[in-house]
């Protein structure tokens, strides 16, 4: 099933802006307990949006979000970027009805414009284009490794040399992997670090892990092209500008605009 956010109307359920499902259990049919701890829906959303901008996402840049649900994360992308610079996939349409709605309203939307496919397949190519980021947040966590290993193939597809493709998992305690082959929820599955690396080199992508905080002590890879040569700990720093570069660069111009040439 594929649809387009001009088909997907927003829900009609009322008060959602003022409902915070605080007293829903995980997994619940509230559009943020559903996704997860609903006290945390706004630290995990915020902690994924601040990650993309370190890694250098810009208002210009382009996003595609897998598993965006309710819009946790996507509700603090879709404001930053552009209009039309968003894009979210999920196979539950109520919860993205419910996300814009909450979040947004039909003003906002059509002024953003998200674009959003439903499908559970991580087919990235509906899309039809090329991302500058990419995020799976809280999806490889409850995932078998058939499904991890069809996203990051999927998501190869749609990215270029200087796309960046973030993504957590739970780290696993014992030294083993879960080996099931379901989806489980509100369940956790876990592997081990070497495991997930595999599954990303054998889609064709170099695996970066690194340590980055996480409200559930999920853990951080960056998947990149090959031989991109992503320097992690400077993304992790945030230093991407200076100002004494610039600075010098400006004193010597020759000529300053607006200023008189003798």
């Amino acid at each position: 099933m594929e649809e387009q956010v001009e088909n997907i109307t927003l829900s009609r359920k009322e008060g959602l802006h003022s409902q915070f499902g605080e007293t829903e259990e995980i997994g619940g049919d509230h559009y943020r307990s559903f996704v997860g701890p609903p006290n945390y829906y706004d630290l995990v959303g915020v902690t994924q949006f601040n990650l993309l901008t370190l890694f250098g996402m810009r208002e210009t840049s382009s996003l595609l979000d897998i598993g965006c649900g309710s819009l946790r994360g996507g509700r603090f992308a879709i404001m930053y970027l552009r209009p039309g610079r968003y894009f979210g996939i999920d196979r539950e349409e109520w919860l993205i009805q419910d996300g814009l709605q909450s979040h947004f309203g039909e003003e906002q939307v059509k002024r953003r414009q998200p674009t959003f496919i439903i499908d559970e397949d991580f087919t990235f190519t509906k899309f039809d284009r090329k991302f500058d980021f990419l995020m799976a947040n809280s999806i490889f966590t409850h995932a078998p490794q058939w499904q991890v290993s069809k996203c990051v193939t999927e998501a190869q597809k749609v990215m270029v040399p200087e796309t960046v493709f973030l993504a957590t998992f739970f780290e696993s305690l014992d030294g083993t992997d879960y080996e099931g082959e379901e989806w489980l929820y509100p369940d956790i599955v876990r592997y081990r670090k070497e495991t997930i690396s595999n599954i990303v080199n054998d889609a064709g992508l170099d695996c970066h892990h690194f340590e980055w905080p996480h409200p559930f002590n999920q853990k951080w890879i960056a998947a990149t092209l090959p031989g991109v040569g992503l320097d992690v700990e400077k993304a992790l720093s945030g230093h991407v500008y200076s100002y004494e570069a610039a600075l010098e660069r400006r004193r010597t111009e020759t000529t300053w605009p607006g200023s008189a040439t003798n």
